[in-house]
């Protein structure tokens, strides 16, 4: 009798075990009650918010940034996260940033996770003023120096104005943390902290290091129809316990014509694009032995840098209008978790100023290599009759294909190109521009560098002459010039 009682309960749990086996998927989805992740781009009920471009995809996403571990409300979308130890107590917790369907600011909402039911413990929310969710830019950084992990937060507001604010951590109730407000700066142009060097006792914890100052950039009220700017410089004040302003400069901005002001003063992001377009070098700050170029391709809604043997591709994903220039948003196309917020001002007739603010998660508070100024590379065209971009554009497309005298055939559509020859295949894109000896054609192959030739129109077909880009202009490589017909 005992036996056939040990064999039934063995069976029952044999059965039991082989049930939860089966089912331990749909058991792990029904057993909890947190809301699941939405990752969207909500649209501000601002009208005079700049809009988004619908023409560019939002692309890949961080995973790491879309798993929200603290509870949301029913009401609140789940924009990104962000990990770090909030209460130096050696756990992971969480920062999320979400956006309200009744409001049209982004909100940071802090989480502390609980020693032993590991649960996140929400805090009190704070509303940034970030309206333009993809601009929003948040991490945690000891900017005053005392080992403190205060939370930094950048964007753009719905009146296309820079934010930059620091928030310090405070101990509240219940095992919560707050933050309270020590800088909340506003400006129509770039904010930046400046990282300044701290001695090796502070990196070992022995001491405090000196506060990094924060830098601001804003029109000149007084003269609205010129580029002069003010400076204004903010430092931490141990007294108040808060930034405060302490220097305030005005920086003389280059004579530039009045309607080439009034086309890019409050014009849409549409005026500088056509302005923007084609490629720029670094002006004097740069050097001769390894120059850096910047090339801007509308058709392919790309921003490329380029330096010696390295070339960066960018995906754009927002052009933010703002007084004399565009703030960007861009992803690698190689590693679509890496991006750049690249901030670009008109400078003079033909120059801008370029600042680049690294993926914090990888990159924290370091200025980019790409930061300066930049010219524009067009200047004394090639002895002859001047040759326009769009009459060599047409020229490139008006064949199907094309041949050179070794047998490589190669064909162009809008942006896109494919070659044949010497037993090899070869595609990519292409563009055109202007560079100082005249129409320049670029060829960026898929997983390989770009190539680039000054190109000649003959009374028919085509000549592309192999070249390299230097400060000076187009040097040659000393590979011959390729001319290329019509295939029959």
């Amino acid at each position: 009798m005992k036996r056939i009682l040990f064999a039934l309960l063995a069976a029952l749990l044999g059965g039991l075990f082989v049930w939860l086996f089966l089912n331990r998927q749909n058991l792990s989805n029904s057993g909890g009650t947190r809301q699941q992740p939405r990752t969207v781009i909500p649209a501000s009920p601002d009208i005079n918010q700049t809009k988004e471009d619908p023409s560019v995809s939002a692309g890949p996403i961080d995973e790491s940034r879309v798993q929200p571990l603290i509870p949301l409300a029913p009401d609140e979308t789940f924009l990104q996260g962000l990990s770090a130890d909030l209460n130096q107590d050696g756990l992971a917790d969480q920062i999320c940033a979400v956006k309200n369907v009744t409001d049209s600011a982004i909100y940071l909402i802090p989480g502390i996770q609980t020693p032993i039911t590991g649960e996140y413990i929400r805090g009190t929310a704070i509303k940034t003023g970030v309206t333009q969710s993809r601009t929003l830019l948040f991490y945690i950084m000891d900017i005053i120096g005392d080992h403190s992990e205060a939370l930094i937060y950048s964007g753009m507001t719905a009146e296309n104005q820079q934010l930059l604010s620091v928030y310090l951590p405070e101990q509240a109730a219940e095992g919560k943390i707050s933050y309270r407000a020590v800088a909340d700066l506003r400006a129509d142009g770039p904010i930046s902290i400046r990282v300044t060097e701290r001695y090796e006792a502070y990196n070992l914890g022995l001491t405090a290091g000196e506060s990094y100052p924060i830098v601001s950039y804003s029109s000149d009220p007084d003269a609205p129809q010129t580029l002069d700017q003010i400076e204004r410089t903010y430092t931490w004040d141990k007294s108040l316990k808060r930034y405060r302003e302490t220097a305030e400069t005005k920086i003389t901005g280059k004579k530039i014509e009045s309607n080439l002001l009034r086309q890019l003063q409050g014009g849409d992001s549409e005026t500088f694009k056509r302005f923007l377009t084609g490629l720029w070098h670094q002006g004097p700050q740069g050097s001769a032995e390894s120059p850096r170029y910047l090339f801007y391709d509308p058709i392919a809604n790309e921003f490329i840098f380029h330096s010696g043997a390295t070339e960066e591709v960018y995906q754009i994903d927002t052009i933010v209008n703002r007084r004399y220039g565009v703030y960007l948003t861009t992803r690698n196309k190689s590693i679509s978790n890496i991006r750049r917020l690249i901030d670009i001002e008109l400078s003079a007739a033909d120059e801008i100023r370029i600042k680049v603010q690294e993926d914090v998660q990888l990159k924290i508070g370091v200025a980019s290599d790409w930061d300066g100024l930049y010219r524009k590379t067009a200047g004394s065209q090639p002895a002859g009759p001047a040759v326009s971009l769009a009459s060599v554009k047409d020229r490139i497309v008006s064949a199907a294909v094309w041949a050179s005298g070794d047998g490589t055939r190669i064909s162009f559509a809008q942006s896109a190109y494919s070659m044949t020859g010497n037993g090899a295949e070869e595609s990519g894109i292409w563009a055109l521009f202007e560079a100082f000896n005249g129409p320049v054609l670029q060829l960026r192959p898929k997983g390989g560098q770009s190539r680039f030739y000054l190109v000649s129109l003959p009374k028919e077909g085509l000549e592309i002459k192999p070249v390299t880009l230097t400060m000076q202009g187009t040097g040659t490589t000393g590979e011959p010039t390729i001319t290329l017909t019509p295939d029959k």
